[in-house]
């Protein structure tokens, strides 16, 4: 029984597999992406500039690198304290 039902079920995907691409998914004409390439670059250039732009600036109006430096800064005076008291 399930042989007698999987046969046809197979039979058809293999009907649309070979069928071929419809045309609504054919591939696109190489020469016309080429012609959008360089636009499409520019544009994508263009967007990530500002991206990067953009985050560099609110790392340097953001508190975190002061925060960060004097954690530094006080962690490592701490540690020169402290093999001061050792080595002394």
């Amino acid at each position: 029984m399930r042989l007698f039902l999987s046969l046809p079920v197979l039979g058809l995907v293999l009907f649309m597999a070979l069928e071929g691409p419809a045309p609504a998914q054919a591939a696109p004409d190489f020469t016309g992406t080429l012609e959008g390439l360089p636009a499409k670059l520019k544009e994508f250039g263009s967007t990530l500039e500002d991206k990067a732009r953009a985050a560099i600036e609110h790392i340097k109006q953001s508190d975190l690198p002061t925060k960060t430096r004097n954690w530094f800064s006080e962690t490592v005076s701490k540690m020169r304290e402290k093999l001061k008291a050792t080595f002394s």
